[in-house]
């Protein structure tokens, strides 16, 4: 029997071997296997999936690597090379629907940071084994992440203390490999067209119940409520004509021409955006050997939005490596430098701010490029050009002059060392940092409107803070095999974390040159503020793993934590956990196509001192305290004010006890595999505001209080469908399923913000028009009549998230598809409801619209009217007593009328709740990884060429808006797709 000899690579394998000898073929996650050599020059070789070798371990809290079978609880591993082809600027996007229970949402807007929960909290993130609380994905380069390995619930995370309350996302950054390899990966995307885009109605222009009046500058409604556009009339263009914002000026009557009152801007949105391009190279030089490895890396990402004037620029520096000192100690090394700047990203929200208040805002007879040219003639830097001077921006001046700049530096580093004391007992120590500042700035040009007819005389902001994070970690661990059916592995250890969190800020009021963006140029004296916060946790922590009999494991952990910044009395916080898993097809002998069946259950407890408004040290760590805060600053005169809030000094820190249970299948040599889990996790001990009297001097008071139950399913199922010589199928789809409920209601009245004990914490409670119990409105004057109750309308989280992969391998191509998506849940849609009110929506195009516009009154809201008798309610607002008579409404009203008073009242939300059930085509890409046959005589040693595609298709019924951020709370940009091409060259 030999091994062969490898002595050439065309596409296959040529080896050296005479008939009759046996060669033995082994690979890593593959079971060995032995072929004798026959009198054929070609033998083709199917090795079987090795179940015990693909899952032999993962990575863990703190960095303990563990046998998958000996897991009690869940994890979840995602290869980073999955992120790099389809790229986001930020790097949690590709996440999205790729891992059970883990919500990833993503706002359309430009440079906004994607929502990331699990288990109904936000994970931490832990870099290379160093807990950074401050980190987001946008300072982590996609290429230099080797894996993610997923902590899913706090028993899985408790070693990190309160930090890892909700979990955590452990990133291992790449290292070296055993030879010298200089790589290339080049990636270039168009956002070219629309996913999802809001649709304005081009029939009916600016004004308000049908009229247009522009006077001496001004535009005098606001509304898009004016006449129809395109009107025949007996003038010259052949249209009712108008005098406009942009119409030309009689020279002798100095008054302003009338002009074609018609619809030009129906494409707005469609004109204001422009393609967007997001371009990522990125540069890596690794190599090793047995003593050591090495891994450099240089990366720039380069994004231009849709938006015009929005850009965006993130580099990336990383350089790790490790080195065998001697058989016992070994060290390795890492350090990134990350900077993202931009010159400008988009103020949001629902307000004069935004861009698309602007948009969403005007009528079709405003041509979005006539005001291009977005300042005055002769008045540049003073006045901007606009058809509305009241309540709205130029959106081309929102752009290129109301400008915010982001410019971040982040730093993370380590160093490890670790120290073989002899073969049962090792000792690690670890020391890193991360570290981040950041300066933001807001240019506020001259003629900016804040609101109804309040002008800005121009000012400047400026904000800069700083944080340094610097962990140490010291550990000894102890493992041994007493015997064949007892081992045991032990850490001991302790930490220790501090930070600093440095903050200023100072602005202008007032401008006195236009467009010199200068603290000096302040028309006023200045105004600002500055803090500073520290903040130091020292602990100590140990694990126990135990294995029984080649089946049973057992696990325990313990950690307790003491925090500089809290009363010394309640400053210490104790963190156990406790799991085990019975590997069932190790303990019995079962079907052969059964390759693992595995039970696992866990419990953990973990305490959090952090007070409601503060999220850590971002925020403010002494809240705790009652003492003075810093107040206004007028003409360079500061003050002081007491909290409204007072403190009770005898507070104990939140505390979450968790418990899981899964079960982990695998079928037909790992063809087919199920994981499933369930949690269960009670917060008690919860920090809640409790109103007081005002004379005490105080509007609340921080209390214990409250239980709140969240239960969970998580459910992943993979499956090799089809698996040939020439062609794989790869499935898996993962769904998830998260509630909350009160348990306790906080003050023992039984329910807490109308929502009862028992019930779900996502019920929606609304302001609601009154209906009949059939549920028709109740009519009075025409008119919707107010419900005295809020009422239940439904519920805000979906019934089940789901994602779904698929991979298919034909020679040397690979198509991957993939979607997510939800079912079931509420969605508020603010864009909606305010395009109702404004006029813009399509919906609002309709025969009474032009009775209005004439004066006549012709819509009748459906619903009833009360003819006789009354109904009673409980304090509740359940009926207890109806003898209520319906007739259906037959008063009719002026449509314009109706819509802007009922479209302008909270209770006409109720309408705007939509079903978000919705699935989207996040992914496909197509590779070819060029044959080696076509490189073989170039200087390439591997090479590939991707066609990519990103958020290409939506299916939802949602109207106007994408509902995949989950929410709506001011107007939305539209949804983009990406298509791209991606090369990787390896040299």
């Amino acid at each position: 029997s030999q091994r062969g000899t490898l002595t050439d690579f065309d596409g296959k394998y040529t080896i050296d071997a005479a008939s009759g000898e046996v060669l033995v073929f082994s690979y890593l996650g593959l079971q060995s296997k032995e072929v004798v050599v026959g009198t054929s020059s070609t033998i083709n070789v199917q090795m079987a999936t090795d179940e015990e070798q693909l899952n032999e371990v993962v990575v863990t809290a703190l960095g303990i690597k563990k046998d998958v079978k000996s897991l009690g609880y869940a994890v979840t591993e995602f290869d980073g090379e999955n992120m790099i082809k389809a790229r986001e600027t930020n790097a949690a996007s590709t996440l999205t629907g790729k891992v059970a229970g883990l919500d990833i949402r993503t706002p359309t807007d430009f440079f906004q940071d994607p929502q990331i929960t699990m288990r109904g909290g936000t994970p931490l993130i832990v870099i290379d084994g160093v807990p950074n609380p401050n980190a987001d994905f946008y300072e982590i380069n996609a290429d230099d992440i080797d894996n993610i390995s997923v902590l899913k619930g706090a028993t899985a995370s408790a070693l990190y203390g309160s930090l890892g309350r909700s979990g955590a996302l452990l990133i291992t950054t790449k290292r070296g490999k055993d030879k010298l390899t200089v790589e290339f990966n080049s990636s270039s995307q168009f956002q070219t067209g629309f996913l999802k885009s809001p649709q304005i109605q081009t029939v009916y222009g600016t004004g308000d119940a049908g009229e247009y009046v522009y006077v001496d500058g001004f535009e005098y409604s606001g509304y898009v409520w004016g006449p129809r556009l395109n009107q025949p009339a007996n003038t010259e263009s052949g249209f009712f004509e108008t005098p406009q914002y942009n119409s030309p000026i009689d020279p002798v009557t100095g008054q302003r021409i009338p002009t074609p009152f018609i619809s030009k801007g129906k494409n707005n949105i469609d004109n204001f955006f422009k393609t967007g391009v997001l371009q990522s190279n990125n540069i890596s030089i690794t190599g090793g050997n047995d003593e050591g490895n090495f891994r450099v890396s240089a990366a720039n990402t380069k994004q231009s939005g849709q938006v015009p004037n929005m850009d965006l620029d993130i580099y990336s520096f990383s350089v790790s490596g490790g080195y065998k000192i001697s058989d016992k100690l070994t060290v390795d090394a890492s350090l990134n430098y990350g900077r993202q700047e931009s010159d400008n990203y988009p103020n949001l929200g629902y307000g004069s701010q935004s861009y698309l208040y602007s948009i969403m805002w005007m009528g079709a007879n405003v041509d979005l490029r006539e005001l291009r040219d977005y300042w005055e003639d002769g008045q540049e830097g003073f006045q901007q050009l606009q058809y509305n001077k009241q309540w709205f921006n130029n959106p081309w001046f929102m752009a290129y002059e109301y400008n915010q700049g982001w410019y971040r530096n982040t730093t993370l580093g380590q160093i490890n060392l670790n120290y073989k004391i002899n073969d049962d007992l090792s000792f690690n120590a670890k020391s890193g940092f991360s570290s981040y500042s950041l300066r933001t700035d807001q240019k506020e040009p001259k003629s900016y409107i804040r609101g109804f007819n309040d002008y800005s005389d121009g000012n400047y902001f400026v904000n800069n803070e700083s944080n340094f994070n610097f962990n140490t970690d010291a550990v000894f661990t102890y493992s041994k095999a007493f015997s064949d059916n007892f081992s045991l592995t032990s850490n001991i250890g302790g930490a220790v974390r501090s930070a600093k969190y440095l903050q200023s800020s100072v602005n202008t009021d007032g401008l006195i040159v236009p467009d010199y963006y200068n603290i000096a140029n302040s028309l006023n004296p200045i105004t600002g503020d500055n803090r500073e916060a520290n903040e130091q946790v020292a602990s100590t922590y140990f694990t126990l793993d135990l294995e029984l009999y080649n089946w049973l494991y057992f696990g325990v952990t313990g950690r307790n934590d003491w925090v500089s910044t809290l009363p010394t009395a309640n400053n210490s916080f104790f963190y156990p956990s406790v799991n085990t898993s019975m590997v069932l097809s190790d303990l019995f002998e079962l079907p052969k196509d059964i390759s693992l069946l595995k039970l696992r259950g866990s419990w953990s407890r973990v305490s959090d001192g952090s007070i409601p408004n503060s999220d850590g040290l971002g925020n403010q760590p002494y809240n705790h305290i009652d003492a003075y805060n810093q107040g206004t600053s007028w003409n360079n005169v500061n003050s002081v004010d007491f909290s409204s809030v007072q403190i009770n000094p005898d507070l104990n820190p939140a505390t979450s006890d968790t418990w899981e249970v899964g079960l982990d299948a695998r079928l037909f040599k790992g063809r087919l595999n199920l994981d499933v889990a369930y949690y269960n996790i009670l917060d008690f001990n919860n920090l809640i505001l409790v109103p007081v009297s005002s004379a005490s001097g105080f509007s609340s008071r921080l209390e214990n209080g409250g239980k709140f139950r969240r239960r969970g399913v998580e459910i992943l199922l993979t499956a090799k469908p089809i698996q040939t010589e020439n062609f794989q199928w790869n499935f898996a789809t993962n769904w998830t399923q998260y509630r909350r409920y009160l348990e306790e209601s906080p003050d023992g009245s039984g329910e807490f913000n109308n929502i009862r004990e028992g019930e779900r914490m996502d019920e929606i409670w609304a302001s609601v028009f009154q209906k009949t119990p059939g549920g028709q409105n109740i009519i009075q004057n025409g008119t919707r009549v107010i419900d005295p109750f809020v009422r239940k309308i439904g519920y805000d989280a979906a019934d089940w998230s789901f994602g779904i992969q698929n991979t298919f391998r034909y020679k040397d191509f690979s198509l991957s598809i993939s979607g997510d998506g939800r079912l079931g849940g509420l969605i508020s849609s603010i864009t909606n409801f305010e395009m109702h009110w404004a006029g813009t929506h399509p919906n609002t195009v309709r025969p009474e619209r032009d009775d209005a516009n004439a004066g006549i009154s012709s819509y009748v809201d459906p619903g009833v009217v009360v003819v006789q008798g009354s109904a009673t309610y409980d304090t509740n607002g359940n009926i207890t007593n109806d003898t209520r008579v319906y007739a259906p409404n037959t008063a009719a009203v002026n449509y314009i009328s109706w819509a802007k008073d009922i479209y302008q009242k909270e209770e006409a939300g109720e309408d705007f709740y939509y079903d978000e059930t919705f699935f989207k085509i996040r992914e496909i890409i197509l590779t070819w990884q060029v044959p080696k046959s076509v490189i073989k005589k170039s200087f390439l040693t591997d090479a590939s060429i991707s066609l990519v595609g990103r958020n290409l298709f939506l299916f939802t019924d949602v109207p106007q808006i994408d509902p995949d951020q989950g929410f709506d709370d001011q107007f939305q940009s539209p949804s983009s797709r990406n298509f791209g091409v991606n090369i990787n060259l390896k040299f």
